[in-house]
């Protein structure tokens, strides 16, 4: 029996979903639109309801990418494109969808998705940066997310990149 999982990635415009073979194997793919209004608290149910949609075949959970610093629980304490304060992203998805749930910084995510089964496959160590409503950088070390302290490992966006401006 084939077991499946879905990857997220929650932008500012779309969330992107896919479904995936457990071995990575991308079997189909979809966008639905980031709905911001009231603090967006009709995203996480919205992400929901497109995998519950899809829930025909075994799957073993849901991974999660978001914007900003995510905590080793999961939490996000500020994803300020999406008018998101503190958010349990791990514990609303395993609520909303009955399934285990992963949540990481979406450029996270992704550059460890690109070590996996992407342009850096193979490789043990990866810088990304990623363009998209914002900017954001993943880094893998020794095949290992840079988290960082708060969860801000990588996190370019952020950075001073000129004291006197």
């Amino acid at each position: 029996m084939r077991t499946y999982c879905f990857g997220i990635d929650v932008g500012g415009t779309t969330v992107k979903c896919g479904l995936f073979r457990t071995d990575g194997t991308l079997v189909e793919k979809w966008e639905i639109p980031t709905r911001k209004e009231n603090k967006g608290d009709q995203i996480l149910p919205d992400v929901a309801a497109a995998v519950n949609a899809k829930m025909e075949e075994k799957v073993e959970g849901v991974g999660i990418g978001v914007p900003g610093p995510v905590n080793s629980k999961g939490e996000v304490s500020r994803a300020v494109n999406l008018f998101w304060g503190y958010k349990n992203v791990v514990g609303e998805m395993e609520e909303l969808t009955g399934l285990h749930a992963e949540a990481g910084n979406d450029a996270n995510v992704a550059a460890l998705g690109e070590a996996w089964k992407g342009a850096a496959a193979g490789s043990s160590d990866v810088i990304m940066v990623t363009l998209g409503t914002g900017v954001g950088g993943g880094i893998i070390i020794n095949g290992k997310i840079l988290i960082g302290e708060n969860g801000a490992g990588g996190e370019i966006g952020h950075m001073c990149v000129n004291l006197e401006e």
